[in-house]
């Protein structure tokens, strides 16, 4: 009877290791002792498989229009714009894992603004100004690393068409004198780093530059440091 117990008791003790081994793998944990006891404080972990599936992305913040030449409004000139602003939204959707990266496809559009407020024909100042928007519309790769349980960098690339529309102002006047609109074939990258909050929202930030490539003139070029927020649906 005694060799009985000692073999459940060995047979417990061998399970309830190989549990806590189960356990350790899946919530990795830090352990400190306290009073000659050891007090274990888990930590979060990410299983990076929960990642597959469809996710809802949104982004906001500060559109920088690069100087650029061109002659689509008419007229050969140089172009200058202030800080503008850029909103995109990015269903995503997520179809490769490992412990270390995940792979998604995404689509992306939104609008992006910037008040072009220097403009010179043949070197000389004009008194006209121009209202510039974009609508990318864009498919592309996103690559994320999981270099722990809580950061997560990401990279992608992206191609598609950019909108664009000028509406050309003189100061001091009301109302539009004449607009512009192209689609136009564009490219885009982007880098940055999200925070896990929870298992399905992500809050980060990142950078983009798209690059538009208007027929006959030089590419322009779009740069943008936004707040992100990727929601898992």
């Amino acid at each position: 009877m005694k060799k009985q117990y000692a073999k459940l008791f060995g047979a417990g003790v061998l399970g309830t290791f190989v549990v806590l081994a189960g356990a350790n793998s899946q919530a990795q944990a830090q352990t400190q002792t306290q009073y000659g006891a050891p007090v274990y404080y888990p930590t979060y972990y990410n299983d990076s498989s929960s990642d597959l599936g469809w996710h809802f992305g949104a982004d906001l913040g500060p559109s920088i229009l690069q100087d650029f030449n061109s002659s689509r409004f008419g007229f050969p000139g140089h172009f200058s714009a202030r800080v503008g602003e850029r909103f995109s939204v990015s269903p995503e959707f997520d179809f490769f894992t490992t412990s270390q990266v995940t792979l998604g496809a995404n689509f992306e559009t939104g609008e992006i603004y910037n008040d072009i407020n220097r403009v010179q024909e043949d070197g000389q100042s004009t008194s006209l100004r121009i209202h510039y928007y974009q609508v990318p519309v864009l498919a592309g790769l996103t690559l994320k690393f999981h270099p722990d349980s809580f950061v997560v960098p990401y990279i992608g690339v992206s191609g598609g068409g950019d909108y664009s529309l000028g509406r050309i102002h003189e100061d001091g006047l009301f109302g539009t004198i004449s607009s512009d609109d192209q689609i136009n074939p564009a490219v885009e990258a982007t880098a940055g780093v999200r925070f896990r909050l929870n298992s399905f929202i992500d809050f980060g930030f990142g950078y983009k530059y798209l690059a538009a490539f208007p027929s006959g003139n030089a590419a322009i070029a779009t740069h943008a440091v936004l707040a992100s927020l990727n929601v898992k649906l």
